[in-house]
C-alpha cells in the first residue's frame, strides 16, 4: 500500500472518530434531568427520585421511606401517592406495598401538562404520615424537558447510599438554636472524697504472722468502719509498755472504787476522792485507746499473754491497696492499708489563672472520661462545688475547682484524667449541634451534613461554648441543616472510597 493511500485512510478515521465524538457531545447536552426531592417529617423521611414526566408515558418514582424513630427502612404499609394540578384534576395512585425495604415503586402516566402537588399518605403499623412534595412538573413531550445543567456548586459531595444507611446505626439532626451556658474548658481528674478516703499506718512495730490473719481482707473486699484489718504482734518491749498501760488502768480502776465505798462510809476525805478520780480518768484515757486496738485477751488462744494489736478501719470503704506481705515485719508508721469509699468522690478541674474570674460563680461543669463516650453532668450527679481555689500551682499556672459528686456503679475510678468544661453561669441563645456530632480532623472540628437523601457534604466548622451534650457553632453549618450524629464515621470512610462498597447499592 502506497504511503499516499495510507496517509488517505488516516484522515477518514480521523475523521470518523471526530463525528462520533460531536455525536455523543450532543447526546450528552441533551440528556434530561430527573428530579430528587429530600423531605423530613416527624415521623418520616422522604428520599424520592423521578424522571421528568411526559404526557402519556410511564413515569416510575423510587420512592425510599425511613423511620425517623430509628431511621431504619419502612418494610410495611400502603403508600397513596395523590397528584393535584394547580389548573384542576387530580390522579392518584396506590402502591401496596414496598418493592424493597424502604423503598416504593408508584409508576404514574399524566394525561395532562401542568404544575402538580404531590401528596403521599403512608399508611401501616410501623409508620404512619402524610408528606407534601410541590412543584412536579409535567412535560407535553421530550423537547420541552430541559436539559441538564452542569453543577455550580463547588462543594464536593459524599454519596452514601440508602441501603447503606438502613444497614447500620444512623441517625441526623438539625442545627437549631438553643440554650447554652458559658463554659470554661480545663482539664481534671477524679479524686477520692478526703473524709472518705484513708492510709492506714501501722501504730506499732511488730510482726504480720499468717496464721493471726487466716482472714485478711483482699484488694476490692468493702469493709465496715471498726472492722478488723490486719493482726499485729509487738515485739517484747512493746509487750511490755502495752501490758503497763493496762495494769495502771486496772489499778487506779480499784483505786477509785475503794475509795468510793470508803468515802461513802465517811472514812476519807472529798479530797482523797477526788485525786482517786483524777488518776483513774487519766490512766482510763491512754487505756481506751489502745484498748480499741489492742487484744489483751490472747492467752486464752495459748499466746503466752502476748497482746495482739488489731489493726481497725477508720472508715467504710473498699480496700483499695495492700502495702504489706504476710510474715512482714513493719514499724510504726509503715503504710498497710488504702482504704476509699468509691459512692462520692471529687472532680478536681485545673483552671488557667486568665480565666479564674469566669468561674468564680461556677453553677456545674459537666466532663468526659477515660474509657466513656458520653458526658457526665454534676448537676445529674447531685453534685456540688466545694472549692474555687485560692492557690496558684506555680508550674501549670492553673487554680483547682473541685465539685463533689454522687459515683453511680462506680464507673469513675480515681486517677482518671477528665476533659472538664465549668460553667461560668452565663447563658447564650446560639445554633448549637449535637457534640458527637463533631469529628476532630488534625486539630480542626468537621462535622458532615446531610445535604440530601444519599448525598452529604464534610463542612469545616468554628465552634464556641459546649453545655449538656451541645456545641455552639459561629460558622460552616446553617439552622436547620442536619448533621449526622451516629453513623458519621462510616459517612467519613465513604469520603474516602471512589466506589460503592461491595454488597451495597440500589434496588431500584
Amino acid at each position: 500500500m502506497s504511503r499516499l493511500i495510507r496517509f488517505a485512510l488516516c484522515l477518514l478515521l480521523f475523521a470518523f472518530s471526530l463525528g462520533c465524538q460531536s455525536r455523543n457531545e450532543a447526546t450528552a447536552e441533551h440528556e434530561h434531568e430527573g428530579t430528587s426531592v429530600t423531605l423530613w417529617t416527624e415521623k418520616a423521611e422522604l428520599f424520592m427520585e423521578y424522571p421528568a414526566p411526559i404526557v402519556g408515558q410511564e413515569a416510575a418514582f423510587a420512592v425510599h421511606l425511613s423511620d425517623m424513630k430509628d431511621f431504619k427502612p419502612v418494610t410495611q404499609g400502603r403508600l397513596t401517592c395523590v397528584f393535584k394540578n394547580v389548573f384542576g384534576g387530580e390522579l392518584t395512585v396506590v402502591a401496596e406495598s414496598p418493592s424493597y425495604p424502604g423503598i416504593f415503586r408508584p409508576v404514574v402516566k399524566f394525561t395532562e401538562t401542568g404544575v402538580y402537588t404531590m401528596e403521599l399518605r403512608l399508611e401501616g403499623r410501623q409508620v404512619e404520615d402524610v408528606i407534601q412534595v410541590t412543584d412536579v412538573y409535567v412535560y407535553a413531550d421530550e423537547s420541552e424537558v430541559p436539559h441538564s445543567a452542569a453543577a455550580t456548586s463547588s462543594e464536593e459531595l459524599i454519596t452514601f447510599l440508602k441501603e447503606q444507611q438502613w444497614k447500620i446505626d444512623f441517625r441526623t439532626e438539625p442545627a437549631q438554636t438553643r440554650k447554652l451556658s458559658g463554659s470554661v474548658k480545663a482539664v481534671g481528674e477524679i479524686m477520692p472524697k478526703a473524709q472518705w478516703h484513708a492510709e492506714v499506718p501501722a501504730l506499732v512495730n511488730g510482726v504480720i504472722l499468717a496464721d493471726q490473719n487466716t482472714n485478711l481482707p483482699s484488694v476490692g473486699a468493702w469493709v465496715q468502719k471498726g472492722a478488723v484489718l490486719a493482726v499485729i504482734s509487738p515485739p517484747a518491749n512493746t509487750e511490755a509498755g502495752l501490758n503497763s498501760i493496762r495494769n495502771e488502768y486496772l489499778l487506779a480502776k480499784a483505786e477509785f472504787e475503794r475509795a468510793q465505798r470508803l468515802f461513802e462510809q465517811q472514812a476519807i476525805s472529798q479530797r482523797r476522792l477526788d485525786e482517786a478520780k483524777l488518776r483513774f480518768e487519766a490512766k482510763r484515757a491512754g487505756y481506751d485507746v489502745i484498748a480499741q486496738q489492742v487484744d489483751f485477751g490472747a492467752a486464752k488462744n495459748g499466746d503466752n499473754n502476748t497482746p495482739h494489736f488489731h489493726l481497725k478501719a477508720p472508715i467504710a470503704g473498699v480496700i483499695a491497696e495492700i502495702h504489706f506481705h504476710l510474715g512482714e515485719t513493719v514499724e510504726t508508721g509503715k503504710k498497710l492499708f488504702t482504704l476509699s469509699n468509691p459512692k462520692r468522690v471529687w472532680l478536681k478541674a485545673n483552671i488557667p489563672l486568665a480565666l479564674l474570674a469566669r468561674v468564680q460563680a461556677a453553677t456545674g461543669a459537666s466532663f468526659k472520661v477515660e474509657g466513656h463516650e458520653h458526658e457526665f453532668r454534676t448537676d445529674q450527679l447531685n453534685g456540688k462545688l466545694i472549692s474555687a481555689g485560692s492557690i496558684v500551682d506555680e508550674k501549670s499556672r492553673t487554680v483547682p475547682t473541685i465539685f463533689e459528686i454522687d459515683n453511680p456503679e462506680n464507673k469513675l475510678k480515681i486517677g482518671m484524667f477528665a476533659e472538664v468544661a465549668v460553667q461560668t453561669g452565663e447563658v447564650e441563645e446560639t445554633l448549637a449541634i449535637p457534640t458527637n456530632a463533631i469529628f476532630d480532623e488534625n486539630g480542626t472540628p468537621v462535622a458532615y451534613v446531610h445535604v440530601e437523601g444519599e448525598a452529604f457534604a464534610k463542612r469545616v466548622l468554628q465552634t464556641g461554648i459546649s453545655d449538656a451534650g451541645f456545641t455552639q457553632i459561629l460558622s460552616g453549618i446553617n439552622e436547620g441543616q442536619r448533621v449526622v450524629t451516629v453513623g458519621g464515621y462510616q459517612v467519613r470512610l465513604a469520603s474516602l472510597s471512589t466506589s460503592v462498597p461491595v454488597g451495597h447499592g440500589h434496588e431500584h
